[in-house]
């Protein structure tokens, strides 16, 4: 059977919880809404919550050979004295899980954005436990700092010197932007169409472009990040972007599409389309494309008829399934 890696794959009971609930109150309280049970993106936490048995059994129904985990949680909302002991409580559970099953668990750590030089110094703790890379959902803090802000330089530049790859998850919009975008349409509709609908995939987007137009990878030419849900619209519009604002504009030595081609990654997080995959594959390159389904929210089930039955061919599907991620994250 073809090995398959899959790297947006969530796990509960993180510590992080017990400290974050009373700072994202606000954060996005249709949220709940979002996410009710028997509706598309509710999460089975009997199976899934279950690290040792019932998730793996599953994987093996499904055939994933892998799961890189993550905390996909707002770890940037807690304020700077607080965050390191609660990101550092965090990974040492979340090192707990994947130890446990190391030949099928890998994991993204969390830092503490909202204290870069700390955030720094946990990447380099995390490097040597044996996480793969580092997650952050939604904007860089509470407020509408985005990733391109120079505060976050340091971090940068040791997930750069320590090769650990940043992924780009969605996160809620500015409470400011919400309401007048996706607002008025009905409560449920309306918080649907904030969050996995719409409004955070253009969260992400906005992260990977600014990171680009501001320079970031001009400053930081090795640093990896991944985007997911097909990189989070952006790969659909790179044509227009490099049309707009080509280098004599943005003043880089690469185009958009350039720097997008060499420095992110976009996995289909559970969007099994052929449309999109094939899209990606010609404007990127099947070597920029993992693999992953994001369970518990997306059923594994289509992870492997949707690499065995994609319209590539051998050595793509090959490249997909597992060989880009055991090169990124020297599995």
């Amino acid at each position: 059977m073809r090995r398959i890696i899959t790297i947006e794959e969530h796990l509960a009971g993180v510590p992080i919880g017990r400290v974050l609930g009373k700072y994202s109150a606000d954060d996005a309280p249709y949220s709940a809404m979002a996410h009710e049970d028997n509706r598309p993106y509710s999460a089975d936490w009997d199976t899934f919550g279950d690290m040792d048995n019932l998730r793996l059994r599953d994987m093996d129904k499904n055939g994933i050979s892998m799961q890189i985990l993550s905390c996909p949680v707002k770890s940037q909302l807690i304020p700077p004295t607080e965050a390191p002991s609660a990101v550092r409580e965090s990974n040492d559970y979340i090192e707990g899980v994947f130890k446990n099953h190391p030949d099928r668990y890998g994991a993204f750590g969390m830092l503490p954005w909202s204290n870069p030089e700390e955030s720094a110094k946990e990447a380099q703790r995390i490097k040597s436990m044996g996480f793969h890379g580092v997650l952050i959902a939604g904007r860089a803090t509470g407020g509408n700092e985005f990733l391109d802000n120079k505060m976050f330089y340091p971090i940068f530049a040791a997930c750069e010197e320590l090769e650990l790859p940043i992924y780009i998850h969605p996160g809620a919009p500015l409470g400011a932007v919400q309401e007048p975008y996706y607002g008025n349409l009905g409560d449920e509709v309306s918080a649907r169409l904030s969050l996995h609908g719409w409004g955070w995939h253009n969260e992400a987007g906005i992260q990977v472009i600014r990171m680009i137009l501001s320079g970031v990878f001009e400053r930081f030419p090795k640093l990896q990040i991944i985007a997911g849900h097909w990189g989070e619209m952006v790969p659909f519009f790179l044509s227009r972007l490099d049309q707009s604002m080509p280098p004599i504009v943005t003043k880089l030595s690469r185009t958009v599409t350039e720097t997008f081609r060499d420095n992110v990654y976009v996995t289909p997080s559970g969007i099994f389309d052929y449309p999109q995959l094939k899209f990606c594959v010609e404007v990127l390159g099947a070597d920029r494309i993992i693999h992953s389904v994001d369970c518990p929210f997306i059923s594994n089930e289509g992870a492997l008829p949707f690499v065995e039955n994609a319209p590539l061919s051998e050595e793509e599907k090959e490249q997909i399934a597992h060989i880009n991620a055991e090169k990124l994250f020297k599995i």
